[in-house]
Protein backbone atom coordinates (compact mmCIF):
# COMPACT_ATOMS: atom_id res chain seq x y z
CA UNK A 1 0.00 0.00 0.00
CA UNK A 2 0.85 3.46 -1.28
CA UNK A 3 1.93 5.15 2.82
CA UNK A 4 0.89 8.49 0.73
CA UNK A 5 -2.47 7.37 -0.54
CA UNK A 6 -5.31 9.86 0.83
CA UNK A 7 -8.35 7.82 1.04
CA UNK A 8 -11.73 10.02 1.49
CA UNK A 9 -15.32 9.01 2.18
CA UNK A 10 -18.55 9.77 0.46
CA UNK A 11 -21.68 9.88 1.68
CA UNK A 12 -25.49 10.81 0.28
CA UNK A 13 -28.02 11.58 3.14
CA UNK A 14 -31.46 12.77 3.55
CA UNK A 15 -33.74 14.00 5.92
CA UNK A 16 -37.12 13.04 4.96
CA UNK A 17 -38.57 14.59 7.69
CA UNK A 18 -38.06 17.83 5.80
CA UNK A 19 -41.41 19.37 5.26
CA UNK A 20 -39.55 21.56 2.50
CA UNK A 21 -38.35 18.03 0.86
CA UNK A 22 -41.49 16.50 1.48
CA UNK A 23 -43.72 18.89 -0.27
CA UNK A 24 -41.04 19.13 -3.43
CA UNK A 25 -41.02 15.11 -3.46
CA UNK A 26 -45.09 14.58 -3.44
CA UNK A 27 -45.27 17.65 -5.86
CA UNK A 28 -42.56 16.42 -8.23
CA UNK A 29 -44.21 12.65 -7.91
CA UNK A 30 -47.59 14.01 -9.15
CA UNK A 31 -46.20 15.57 -11.99
CA UNK A 32 -44.61 12.33 -13.21
CA UNK A 33 -47.08 10.47 -12.28
CA UNK A 34 -47.90 7.46 -14.91
CA UNK A 35 -44.83 7.88 -16.71
CA UNK A 36 -42.04 7.64 -14.19
CA UNK A 37 -40.76 6.30 -11.93
CA UNK A 38 -41.04 2.88 -13.57
CA UNK A 39 -38.76 1.10 -10.53
CA UNK A 40 -41.67 -0.20 -8.58
CA UNK A 41 -39.65 0.91 -4.94
CA UNK A 42 -38.21 4.25 -6.61
CA UNK A 43 -40.66 5.92 -4.50
CA UNK A 44 -41.47 4.17 -1.32
CA UNK A 45 -40.22 5.80 2.45
CA UNK A 46 -37.86 3.05 2.68
CA UNK A 47 -35.99 4.40 0.05
CA UNK A 48 -35.33 7.96 1.84
CA UNK A 49 -36.16 7.31 5.39
CA UNK A 50 -33.70 8.61 8.01
CA UNK A 51 -33.38 5.81 10.90
CA UNK A 52 -30.85 7.94 12.62
CA UNK A 53 -28.09 4.54 11.18
CA UNK A 54 -25.67 7.75 9.85
CA UNK A 55 -24.38 9.16 13.61
CA UNK A 56 -23.58 5.74 14.37
CA UNK A 57 -21.81 4.63 10.79
CA UNK A 58 -19.63 8.34 11.61
CA UNK A 59 -19.04 6.82 14.77
CA UNK A 60 -17.82 3.16 13.05
CA UNK A 61 -15.73 5.52 10.93
CA UNK A 62 -13.67 7.33 13.91
CA UNK A 63 -13.25 4.07 15.67
CA UNK A 64 -12.44 1.20 13.09
CA UNK A 65 -11.13 3.17 10.04
CA UNK A 66 -9.30 6.52 11.13
CA UNK A 67 -7.21 6.69 8.68
CA UNK A 68 -9.60 8.07 6.33
CA UNK A 69 -8.57 11.42 4.85
CA UNK A 70 -11.82 13.47 4.47
CA UNK A 71 -15.40 12.61 4.75
CA UNK A 72 -17.78 14.32 1.77
CA UNK A 73 -21.58 14.57 2.86
CA UNK A 74 -23.84 15.39 0.11
CA UNK A 75 -26.83 16.81 0.77
CA UNK A 76 -30.09 18.84 -0.55
CA UNK A 77 -32.50 21.13 0.45
CA UNK A 78 -29.76 23.18 2.61
CA UNK A 79 -30.32 19.71 4.91
CA UNK A 80 -27.79 19.29 7.86
CA UNK A 81 -27.55 16.50 10.04
CA UNK A 82 -28.44 18.50 13.34
CA UNK A 83 -25.99 16.49 15.50
CA UNK A 84 -23.22 16.61 12.89
CA UNK A 85 -19.78 18.92 14.00
CA UNK A 86 -19.76 21.07 11.09
CA UNK A 87 -16.87 22.68 11.99
CA UNK A 88 -14.82 19.30 11.94
CA UNK A 89 -11.55 19.46 9.80
CA UNK A 90 -12.50 15.87 8.30
CA UNK A 91 -16.41 16.76 7.08
CA UNK A 92 -17.62 18.90 4.27
CA UNK A 93 -21.23 19.22 2.88
CA UNK A 94 -21.53 19.24 -0.37
CA UNK A 95 -24.81 20.53 -1.34
CA UNK A 96 -26.57 19.14 -4.44
CA UNK A 97 -26.38 22.30 -6.49
CA UNK A 98 -22.45 22.18 -5.91
CA UNK A 99 -22.12 19.21 -8.40
CA UNK A 100 -25.20 18.53 -10.05
CA UNK A 101 -26.59 20.64 -13.59
CA UNK A 102 -29.07 23.12 -12.16
CA UNK A 103 -31.31 21.59 -14.91
CA UNK A 104 -31.18 18.60 -13.12
CA UNK A 105 -32.50 19.92 -9.62
CA UNK A 106 -33.61 19.18 -7.53
CA UNK A 107 -33.62 15.59 -7.41
CA UNK A 108 -34.89 12.59 -5.43
CA UNK A 109 -32.85 9.86 -7.35
CA UNK A 110 -29.53 8.57 -5.47
CA UNK A 111 -28.22 7.17 -8.95
CA UNK A 112 -28.55 10.67 -10.54
CA UNK A 113 -26.45 11.90 -7.08
CA UNK A 114 -23.71 9.60 -7.40
CA UNK A 115 -23.34 10.13 -11.49
CA UNK A 116 -22.14 13.48 -10.35
CA UNK A 117 -19.66 12.30 -6.97
CA UNK A 118 -16.58 13.21 -9.19
CA UNK A 119 -17.54 16.45 -9.54
CA UNK A 120 -16.99 17.18 -5.44
CA UNK A 121 -14.28 19.76 -5.26
CA UNK A 122 -11.06 18.67 -3.57
CA UNK A 123 -12.48 14.83 -3.86
CA UNK A 124 -9.28 12.27 -3.32
CA UNK A 125 -8.14 10.26 -6.90
CA UNK A 126 -9.36 7.28 -3.95
CA UNK A 127 -12.39 7.15 -2.15
CA UNK A 128 -15.04 4.97 -0.59
CA UNK A 129 -18.74 5.40 -1.34
CA UNK A 130 -21.13 4.37 1.44
CA UNK A 131 -24.75 4.85 2.58
CA UNK A 132 -25.62 6.29 5.34
CA UNK A 133 -26.65 2.85 6.73
CA UNK A 134 -23.22 1.01 6.39
CA UNK A 135 -20.82 0.79 9.33
CA UNK A 136 -17.49 -0.48 9.90
CA UNK A 137 -17.48 -3.38 12.16
CA UNK A 138 -13.47 -4.44 13.15
CA UNK A 139 -10.30 -2.52 12.70
CA UNK A 140 -9.41 -2.53 8.83
CA UNK A 141 -6.35 -0.97 6.95
CA UNK A 142 -6.57 0.44 3.49
CA UNK A 143 -5.04 -2.55 1.90
CA UNK A 144 -8.91 -3.79 2.67
CA UNK A 145 -10.11 -1.75 0.23
CA UNK A 146 -6.80 -0.83 -2.17
CA UNK A 147 -4.09 -3.04 -3.16
CA UNK A 148 -0.32 -2.44 -3.29
CA UNK A 149 -0.26 -0.74 -6.76
CA UNK A 150 -3.72 1.11 -5.78
CA UNK A 151 -6.32 -1.07 -7.15
CA UNK A 152 -9.98 -1.11 -5.91
CA UNK A 153 -10.35 -4.23 -4.44
CA UNK A 154 -14.62 -5.06 -5.61
CA UNK A 155 -16.59 -7.57 -3.93
CA UNK A 156 -18.84 -8.97 -6.19
CA UNK A 157 -21.20 -12.39 -5.84
CA UNK A 158 -22.60 -14.06 -9.20
CA UNK A 159 -26.04 -13.75 -10.11
CA UNK A 160 -28.05 -16.54 -9.91
CA UNK A 161 -29.82 -18.19 -13.45
CA UNK A 162 -28.46 -16.05 -15.77
CA UNK A 163 -29.66 -16.24 -19.64
CA UNK A 164 -27.78 -15.84 -22.48
CA UNK A 165 -31.10 -13.88 -23.98
CA UNK A 166 -30.53 -10.69 -22.26
CA UNK A 167 -34.33 -9.66 -22.76
CA UNK A 168 -35.69 -12.39 -21.94
CA UNK A 169 -32.93 -12.18 -18.66
CA UNK A 170 -34.41 -8.95 -17.84
CA UNK A 171 -37.74 -9.23 -18.41
CA UNK A 172 -37.94 -12.05 -15.83
CA UNK A 173 -35.68 -10.10 -12.81
CA UNK A 174 -36.10 -7.27 -10.19
CA UNK A 175 -35.48 -3.30 -11.64
CA UNK A 176 -32.36 -3.28 -9.88
CA UNK A 177 -30.84 -6.49 -11.27
CA UNK A 178 -31.70 -4.95 -14.82
CA UNK A 179 -30.07 -1.76 -13.95
CA UNK A 180 -26.96 -3.98 -13.09
CA UNK A 181 -27.68 -6.41 -16.43
CA UNK A 182 -27.32 -2.84 -18.30
CA UNK A 183 -24.20 -1.64 -16.61
CA UNK A 184 -22.61 -4.99 -17.71
CA UNK A 185 -24.29 -4.57 -21.35
CA UNK A 186 -22.61 -1.12 -21.61
CA UNK A 187 -18.63 -2.07 -21.06
CA UNK A 188 -19.76 -5.10 -23.20
CA UNK A 189 -20.50 -2.66 -25.81
CA UNK A 190 -17.09 -0.79 -25.28
CA UNK A 191 -14.22 -3.66 -24.90
CA UNK A 192 -16.63 -6.84 -26.22
CA UNK A 193 -15.86 -8.39 -22.88
CA UNK A 194 -18.10 -10.41 -21.13
CA UNK A 195 -18.62 -9.31 -17.69
CA UNK A 196 -22.60 -10.07 -16.99
CA UNK A 197 -21.93 -12.70 -14.34
CA UNK A 198 -21.19 -10.59 -12.22
CA UNK A 199 -23.03 -8.70 -9.16
CA UNK A 200 -22.13 -5.99 -6.81
CA UNK A 201 -21.82 -6.87 -3.40
CA UNK A 202 -23.63 -4.82 -1.19
CA UNK A 203 -20.90 -2.74 1.23
CA UNK A 204 -18.39 0.06 1.41
CA UNK A 205 -17.45 0.37 -2.10
CA UNK A 206 -13.68 1.59 -3.23
CA UNK A 207 -13.05 4.23 -6.39
CA UNK A 208 -10.82 5.51 -8.73
CA UNK A 209 -12.44 9.43 -9.35
CA UNK A 210 -9.88 9.35 -12.52
CA UNK A 211 -11.14 5.87 -13.98
CA UNK A 212 -14.66 6.97 -13.10
CA UNK A 213 -14.42 10.52 -15.20
CA UNK A 214 -12.33 8.08 -18.15
CA UNK A 215 -15.41 5.73 -18.22
CA UNK A 216 -18.04 8.73 -17.72
CA UNK A 217 -16.83 10.71 -20.22
CA UNK A 218 -16.71 7.48 -22.99
CA UNK A 219 -18.26 8.76 -26.39
CA UNK A 220 -20.96 5.52 -25.09
CA UNK A 221 -21.90 6.13 -21.66
CA UNK A 222 -21.93 10.54 -21.39
CA UNK A 223 -24.90 10.73 -23.41
CA UNK A 224 -26.87 8.07 -21.30
CA UNK A 225 -25.53 9.35 -17.93
CA UNK A 226 -26.33 13.09 -19.07
CA UNK A 227 -30.01 11.72 -19.70
CA UNK A 228 -30.34 9.71 -16.58
CA UNK A 229 -29.00 12.31 -14.39
CA UNK A 230 -32.22 14.24 -14.95
CA UNK A 231 -34.59 11.54 -13.87
CA UNK A 232 -36.27 12.65 -11.11
CA UNK A 233 -36.68 9.30 -9.24
CA UNK A 234 -35.33 5.66 -10.31
CA UNK A 235 -36.12 4.47 -13.53
CA UNK A 236 -35.12 0.53 -14.75
CA UNK A 237 -33.35 1.96 -17.77
CA UNK A 238 -30.59 3.38 -15.68
CA UNK A 239 -26.99 2.17 -15.13
CA UNK A 240 -25.50 1.62 -11.93
CA UNK A 241 -21.64 2.79 -10.72
CA UNK A 242 -21.53 -0.79 -11.00
CA UNK A 243 -20.21 -0.23 -14.51
CA UNK A 244 -17.57 1.69 -12.86
CA UNK A 245 -16.36 -0.83 -11.29
CA UNK A 246 -16.51 -3.21 -14.56
CA UNK A 247 -14.85 -0.98 -16.55
CA UNK A 248 -11.66 -0.94 -13.90
CA UNK A 249 -12.03 -4.65 -14.27
CA UNK A 250 -11.44 -4.68 -17.46
CA UNK A 251 -8.92 -1.77 -17.68
CA UNK A 252 -6.79 -3.88 -14.87
CA UNK A 253 -7.29 -1.17 -12.54
CA UNK A 254 -9.63 -3.58 -9.66
CA UNK A 255 -9.45 -6.79 -8.69
CA UNK A 256 -12.27 -9.04 -7.97
CA UNK A 257 -13.21 -10.74 -4.93
CA UNK A 258 -16.09 -12.95 -4.78
CA UNK A 259 -18.02 -12.41 -1.52
CA UNK A 260 -19.34 -15.48 -0.16
CA UNK A 261 -21.84 -15.68 2.81
CA UNK A 262 -21.79 -17.88 6.04
CA UNK A 263 -24.35 -20.76 5.46
CA UNK A 264 -27.16 -21.22 7.96
CA UNK A 265 -29.65 -23.75 6.64
CA UNK A 266 -31.56 -26.45 7.74
CA UNK A 267 -28.45 -28.91 6.44
CA UNK A 268 -25.80 -28.47 9.20
CA UNK A 269 -23.19 -30.45 7.34
CA UNK A 270 -23.02 -29.18 4.07
CA UNK A 271 -22.99 -26.22 6.37
CA UNK A 272 -19.96 -26.69 8.51
CA UNK A 273 -18.44 -28.20 4.79
CA UNK A 274 -18.76 -24.92 2.62
CA UNK A 275 -17.99 -22.88 6.16
CA UNK A 276 -14.60 -24.21 6.27
CA UNK A 277 -13.62 -24.02 2.75
CA UNK A 278 -14.70 -20.91 2.22
CA UNK A 279 -13.72 -19.48 5.54
CA UNK A 280 -11.17 -17.01 3.96
CA UNK A 281 -13.91 -15.62 1.81
CA UNK A 282 -16.81 -15.79 3.99
CA UNK A 283 -14.42 -13.52 6.83
CA UNK A 284 -13.89 -10.70 4.32
CA UNK A 285 -17.09 -10.66 2.95
CA UNK A 286 -19.67 -7.98 4.11
CA UNK A 287 -22.84 -8.78 5.72
CA UNK A 288 -26.55 -7.13 4.95
CA UNK A 289 -29.38 -7.83 7.03
CA UNK A 290 -32.68 -6.02 7.38
CA UNK A 291 -33.76 -7.35 10.71
CA UNK A 292 -30.65 -7.36 13.16
CA UNK A 293 -32.04 -9.09 15.34
CA UNK A 294 -31.65 -12.43 13.25
CA UNK A 295 -28.47 -11.68 12.07
CA UNK A 296 -26.91 -11.21 15.42
CA UNK A 297 -24.37 -13.56 15.21
CA UNK A 298 -23.56 -12.91 11.39
CA UNK A 299 -23.29 -8.83 12.14
CA UNK A 300 -20.82 -9.38 15.32
CA UNK A 301 -18.12 -11.08 12.83
CA UNK A 302 -18.28 -9.13 9.44
CA UNK A 303 -15.53 -6.20 8.56
CA UNK A 304 -18.59 -4.31 7.40
CA UNK A 305 -21.96 -4.61 7.51
CA UNK A 306 -25.40 -2.52 5.91
CA UNK A 307 -28.50 -2.48 8.11
CA UNK A 308 -30.65 -2.10 4.81
CA UNK A 309 -34.29 -0.53 5.10
CA UNK A 310 -37.25 -2.02 2.84
CA UNK A 311 -40.98 -1.65 2.68
CA UNK A 312 -41.55 -4.99 4.91
CA UNK A 313 -39.55 -3.32 7.38
CA UNK A 314 -41.68 -2.56 10.42
CA UNK A 315 -41.45 -0.54 13.77
CA UNK A 316 -40.37 -4.07 16.31
CA UNK A 317 -37.21 -3.87 13.45
CA UNK A 318 -36.51 -0.57 13.66
CA UNK A 319 -36.63 -0.28 17.26
CA UNK A 320 -34.52 -3.78 17.40
CA UNK A 321 -32.13 -2.22 14.91
CA UNK A 322 -31.17 1.06 16.84
CA UNK A 323 -30.75 -0.75 19.94
CA UNK A 324 -28.28 -2.59 18.12
CA UNK A 325 -26.59 0.44 16.96
CA UNK A 326 -26.84 1.88 20.12
CA UNK A 327 -25.16 -1.13 21.45
CA UNK A 328 -22.64 -1.41 18.90
CA UNK A 329 -21.35 2.06 18.94
CA UNK A 330 -21.93 3.69 22.18
CA UNK A 331 -19.14 5.90 22.28
CA UNK A 332 -19.92 9.22 20.63
CA UNK A 333 -17.71 10.75 18.08
CA UNK A 334 -15.53 13.79 17.24
CA UNK A 335 -17.94 14.22 14.32
CA UNK A 336 -20.52 14.83 16.49
CA UNK A 337 -21.72 18.26 18.03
Amino acid sequence: MQNDMKIDIVYLWVDDRDTKWRAEKDKWLEIIRGEKPVYTDAAIEARWRDNGEFLYSLRSVEKFAPWVNHIYIITGFNQVPKWLNTKHPKITIVPHEQIIPHDALPTFNATAIEMCIPNIPGLSEHFLLMNDDMFFNRPLTPSYFYDANGRAKVMFSNHSKRSKNIGQWMSRVDEYTQTLILSAKIINAIFGQDVYKYRPSHGIDPYLKSSWIECRNHPMVTGLIDKQIRNKFRTNNEIQRWAFNLYDLVKGRAVFIHSRARKHSRHKIINAIYNTIFAPWIRRSPVVCTDTSRARTALLRAPVFCINDSRDTDETILRDNAKFMAERFPEKSSFEK
